[in-house]
């Protein structure tokens, strides 16, 4: 049986995640772009159908409940996930994803998983952060950073190794300046089994 192929990019909020997933999907027809789904509203600049579907907390269920969703997991208030119909048997389908959506699909036998944990300086993620938006949200920066500190615990160059026992490839890559992107996505590229 023919197994979906999953490139998963985790990372804390600002360690350039999307903007790598944008490098790698870069005149690449090999690659398809995982679009999950969410009930938080869009941050400024996003719109619908390109880094998330938005729904209804009732549409989202459905979707669960209706089998659709490779993994889901609540975040604050939001919930997120990935629908199956998001990917692509017949390419390599990349997604950035949190370690909770990873833990998730691990043990998923139609998967073939790949992760790649991008990596960068607190100092590096808060100045993107504080960059990316032109009004930004101070507490929503706050709380992403305790979040990600929650999340993120025990893999940090640490590497849980209960976490990481299933049958697929963890890559960590370092992500801190502009001269590393370029870096990052050789690594992916030359690693993709």
């Amino acid at each position: 049986m023919k197994k979906f192929k999953i490139i998963a990019l985790i990372g804390k909020a600002g360690s350039g995640k999307d903007t790598l997933l944008q490098h790698l999907l870069k005149n690449n027809e090999a690659f398809n772009e995982i679009i999950s789904c969410t009930t938080r509203p869009p941050r400024e600049g996003e719109k619908d159908g390109f880094a998330y579907k938005f729904l209804t907390d009732e549409e989202f269920a459905a979707r669960v409940i209706a089998g659709e969703m490779i993994e889901a997991a609540i975040f604050r208030d939001w919930v997120y996930g990935t629908p199956y119909d998001s990917l692509d048997i017949d390419k390599i389908n990349v997604g950035v994803f949190n370690p909770s959506g990873i833990e998730t699909m691990k043990w998923n036998k139609n998967i073939d998983l790949q992760v790649f944990y991008v990596v960068c300086s607190d100092k590096e993620r808060l100045i993107r952060q504080l960059n990316r938006e032109s009004e930004p949200d101070i507490d929503e920066l706050f709380r992403r950073y305790q979040t990600d500190r929650e999340d993120f615990f025990d893999l940090d160059f640490e590497l849980e190794e209960d976490f990481f026992k299933a049958d697929f490839n963890f890559i960590p890559i370092k992500n801190e300046s502009p001269n590393d992107l370029q870096e990052c996505v050789r690594t992916i590229m030359e690693n993709i089994v």
